[in-house]
């Protein structure tokens, strides 16, 4: 069965054996990141991944992000209103300036 073109950002390779529903994936961004853990966790260094996926049949396009095994999808729109949030806390912790570096 052939499946409908791949989005422009989709970095997977389809085949015609491919189980439905396709999800097709944008490349990964693994992020080094030190977190505060919950419970007795503490404080410890982690791997966050950042991926764009889709499926096939869905207009909707979701930004992952989490350490691959507990983590969360967000709507485009939603990923832009937390990066918003984002640079406006970094800007008044001092570590972000206004060129966005």
């Amino acid at each position: 069965m052939r499946h409908p073109p791949c989005p422009p950002w989709c970095v997977a390779v389809h085949t015609a054996g491919d189980r439905r529903p396709v999800r097709h994936h944008g490349h990964t961004h693994l992020v080094e990141a030190t977190v505060e853990g919950r419970g007795g966790d503490g404080i410890h260094s982690t791997e966050l991944v950042v991926e764009l996926s889709r499926i096939h049949d869905e207009v909707a396009v979701w930004l992952y992000l989490g350490d691959g095994w507990t983590g969360f999808s967000l709507s485009l729109d939603s990923a832009a209103r937390l990066t918003s949030a984002l640079e406006s806390s970094l800007r008044a912790a001092g570590t972000l300036d206004d060129t966005g570096l």
